[in-house]
Formats: structure tokens, C-alpha cells, sequence
């Protein structure tokens, strides 16, 4: 028999090399299947040759969504074969994606790669692989297991290096997962709205793989995408662990909540021994009104805590906000930098962050909170356009959003 060829396409993936596709192609090469990459964001006139017996196409951002909805319809008709979309915002889109897709997982691909591979050879009905959403429904999903991929398959897509997003301050930046999805519910986040509180999380070995790959490439320096590195205790630290025993000293980075790093003092201090540099917060608004609409589960004189303890302990507290949202209030917008100075942040919050508007996403939670009753919104699809009550506001927002654009800067989140 003929081996199929499947082609595995990302939309978007935060300007890095595409980890998700990677896996996702890996575990297609698992099962018998000639597997092909590509990146269509970064290299958007490089589409591979076909025929091929499946189509993937990853998205995994809202950045993405458009050109994923689009790239799904271009493949199918091109290659007149299946094509089947995943990703977190195909999920939360999966009625969309229908009309240029024939289907949509609504589960992580690897989990599925064997039936994948028969559909791919034609073995297997459409309607018969588990988690696959088509018109006619979805059949139920395969047990939860860790996903187990042997390495993502990197080679398919363009180095590192070619890609600006890898190059830090570290040195070059090898992007590495150990979970998908969070445990926490935050009201704005996307992350909650794909998962639903929900994790998929990876079998050490794999990650560990992974990060041994890259650093035969160079790379010293790591930074976990994970939504929330905190979804283990103990995978990420001792991926981290093995991977210095392995290469010898390192660097690296992630991110977690603020609650966490006044939590887990012992764990980072351990982390700091080992490499750490760097942890994310999204810390949002400096507001407690705000931050209990969000459903944070901190106050502000939290972030001050976490300001300390992370240089008490030794790594950058590097902060992510969305200052523009239906109920701030113009004052506070005003004293908003002065706060970043007081609390000791403003030197390491990205310029980006002081425009940042509020993305209310289709199925955001907050779409059916009780505090949007008295927002002015309009349906645009993919998302919902709201209009702030005090004009100054949003004349503050465009004066903010162009300069950000003028920087060539206007977007901060791995996962969003």
C-alpha cells in the first residue's frame, strides 16, 4: 500500500516555529504517514506540493483565525481532498470552520493520530474518528492520556533562527510545552474558553526530547508556552532538572499566575538554581474592581507581594496587562504609569501593554456576564466589538494603538 501524505499547516503561531504543528506531525509520522510542514504565516508563498491524502490545518490564535478559516477553504479546494482544522480557536469556531473544513478536533490531534492515519488511508469513515466534529455531529472522545510524541517533528519547518521571535536577550529561544490548557477560570482568557478549566498535559520524556533537540541546535535558552507552567507542581521542574544534567546550565522562562509565585517560594527558588530568569504574570489592571470581574483571584496588593518575592528570590517579574476594557475608568488610565513606577514595573513592562484592549472572543465567558448588561456591542463574527460609555476612553485607546503600531508593536500573548 501507497504510504499516505498528509500535510500539516499552521495559520499562526505567535511568530514562532510552529511547536503545535510540529507535534502534531510528528504524531502522523508515528503511525506510518509521509508527513509535510507548513508554516503559512511566515512563509506564506511556499505552499508545498501535493496531492495529499489529509489536510491539518493548525489554529491556534486569534491572530490566525481569519487566515486559518481561509487557508482551510484554498486547501480542500486546491487538493480536493479532507481537510480537518484543531486548535483552540478552530474549537471555539468549529461552526465556521465547517463551511470550509469537513471537520474540526475538538480534542488534542496526537490523541487521535491513529484514526487520523486511517483516514488518511482511507480506512476509516470521517464520521467514525472520535472527536471529530463534522456536520452531522461528533462521535465521543478518547480517553484522557498524556500526550506521547517520541520528538516534534522541527524539521519540517524553517529553523529557529529564521525566526525573529526566537531571538531573546537570553540568546536564541527554543519554545517548549509541557501542558495544554489551565485550571483556572479567568473570565477573559481564551485559554479557559478552549479548555473549559480543562489540561492536556505531555509525558516528560517527550518535552525532555524536545528541549535536547533544540539544544543540539544552539539553544541555551528556553521558554515554556505553557498557559500556565503551575498546570504540574513537578513535570516542568523536572524536565528542567533533567535537561541541566543532560546539556549543563541553561536558562529559562515561563509563565504563572500571581497567586502562585507568593505560593510555591520553595519551587522557585529551586527553579532560580537551575536556570530561571524570567516568569510572566498577567497582572491585567491595577484595579480590584476589575480584578474581580476578571475572577483573578488576587488584588493589587498581591502584585506588589509578587514584585518582591520574585526579587526577593531572584528571577524578573515580567508583566502582561489589558488596561483598555468596558469599566475602566479615564483616572485610572491616567495614573496608570505612575503606578507601573511606583510598583517598581515600569522598566520591564513592554510599551505594548499600555494599549491593550480587552478581546471579547466568540464563547468569551464574559459575553453572558452579568457585566456587559449595560456595554454597548456589536457582533462581528469572530468577536464582539464593545464601546467604552466615556468617550475619552477610546480616543486615549487610538491615540495608544497607533503609537503601539508606529513601534510595529501591538500584541503581547503567547496563547490569545
Amino acid at each position: 500500500m501507497t504510504q499516505p501524505r498528509v500535510l500539516v499547516a499552521s495559520a499562526f503561531e505567535a511568530e514562532m516555529q510552529p511547536l503545535t504543528c510540529a507535534y502534531a506531525a510528528a504524531s502522523m509520522q508515528a503511525q506510518g504517514v509521509e508527513a509535510v510542514g507548513w508554516d503559512a504565516h511566515f512563509q506564506p508563498d511556499a505552499a508545498p506540493e501535493g496531492p495529499f491524502d489529509l489536510v491539518l490545518v493548525s489554529v491556534q490564535q486569534f491572530e490566525g483565525l481569519e487566515r486559518g478559516l481561509a487557508l482551510a477553504g484554498e486547501l480542500r479546494e486546491r487538493f480536493r481532498t479532507t481537510v480537518v482544522a484543531f486548535g483552540q480557536y478552530a474549537q471555539m469556531n468549529h461552526r465556521e470552520f465547517l463551511g470550509a473544513a469537513d471537520a474540526v478536533v475538538m480534542e488534542e490531534p496526537e490523541l487521535i493520530s491513529d484514526e487520523l492515519a486511517q483516514l488518511a488511508r482511507g480506512t476509516l469513515a470521517l464520521e467514525a474518528v472520535p472527536a471529530l466534529m463534522t456536520s452531522r455531529g461528533m462521535r465521543p472522545r478518547p480517553p484522557r492520556r498524556r500526550i506521547s510524541v517520541s520528538t516534534p517533528a522541527r524539521g519540517l519547518f524553517p529553523s529557529l533562527v529564521h525566526y525573529p521571535a526566537h531571538h531573546s536577550p537570553f540568546g536564541l529561544m527554543g519554545n517548549i510545552e509541557a501542558s495544554r490548557g489551565c485550571h483556572h477560570k479567568c473570565t477573559y482568557c481564551s485559554v479557559y474558553g478552549a479548555y473549559d478549566g480543562g489540561v492536556a498535559v505531555y509525558e516528560a520524556d517527550s518535552v525532555l526530547a524536545d528541549a535536547l533537540q533544540l539544544a543540539e541546535e544552539g539553544v541555551r535558552h528556553f521558554c515554556f508556552i505553557d498557559a500556565e507552567f503551575f498546570n504540574s507542581r513537578t513535570i516542568g521542574a523536572g524536565i528542567v532538572e533533567r535537561l541541566v544534567d543532560a546539556v549543563g546550565p541553561v536558562t529559562f522562562e515561563f509563565t504563572t499566575r500571581v497567586d502562585h509565585v507568593l505560593s510555591y517560594p520553595r519551587e522557585l527558588e529551586k527553579l532560580v538554581s537551575l536556570g530561571l530568569r524570567r516568569v510572566t504574570c498577567a497582572l491585567e489592571f491595577p484595579s480590584d474592581r476589575i480584578l474581580r470581574i476578571f475572577d483573578k483571584h488576587i488584588d493589587v496588593d498581591h502584585m506588589r507581594q509578587a514584585v518582591a518575592e520574585a526579587r526577593r528570590i531572584g528571577f524578573e517579574l515580567y508583566p502582561t496587562f489589558i488596561p483598555f476594557t468596558p469599566w475602566v475608568e479615564y483616572e485610572e488610565l491616567l495614573g496608570f504609569e505612575d503606578w507601573l513606577v511606583e510598583a517598581d514595573l515600569a522598566h520591564v513592562t513592554d510599551p505594548t501593554a499600555l494599549q491593550t484592549r480587552l478581546l471579547l472572543f466568540k464563547g468569551s465567558p464574559l459575553l453572558s456576564s452579568p457585566w456587559m448588561e449595560d456595554i454597548a456591542t456589536v457582533d462581528r463574527g469572530f468577536w464582539t466589538e464593545w464601546t467604552h460609555p466615556d468617550r475619552r476612553v477610546e480616543e486615549l485607546w487610538q491615540q495608544r494603538r497607533s503609537d503601539a503600531e508606529d513601534a510595529g508593536r501591538v500584541r503581547c500573548c503567547v496563547k490569545c
